[in-house]
């Protein structure tokens, strides 16, 4: 059961939430061009503020960066086939380990989503 609680945790999914905006934030700067910040810090802020407020609320927050991700799944799985990852070939064997990543950063987030919204969480206050 500490394993289900290890996934479920807001805290856990924020932190994974953090390395992936962290991740684009350098593909921001190195690659893409400061324009891409406009996509990547709100996605961040959500994050952030989720984990600040936590419960019901939190849960609403972090459902939205969770179906932005969902939208580039397609993509991803594109890339793994065809081994071409959008404007981001230079990643090249990286997909391999990002997009794993990013999967379980997304189990992550539904996991705490239907944590929270439940009232399941240890920061649920009585």
């Amino acid at each position: 059961m500490s394993i289900m609680n290890h996934i479920s945790d807001i805290r856990n999914a924020t932190i994974a939430n953090a390395v992936i905006v962290v991740f684009h934030i350098y593909i921001a700067i190195a690659v893409e061009g400061l324009d891409f910040l406009i996509i990547v810090l709100p996605i961040g802020g959500l994050v952030a503020a989720a984990y600040k407020f936590k419960g019901k609320i939190g849960a609403g927050l972090l459902t939205l960066p969770t179906l932005a991700y969902l939208f580039v799944v397609p993509s991803m799985f594109e890339a793994l086939t065809t081994g071409k990852s959008g404007g981001d070939d230079h990643i090249g064997w990286g997909v391999y380990i990002l997009i794993p990543f990013w999967l379980f950063t997304i189990l992550l987030n539904i996991m705490s989503i239907i944590t929270e919204v439940r009232g399941n969480s240890k920061y649920t206050k009585n």
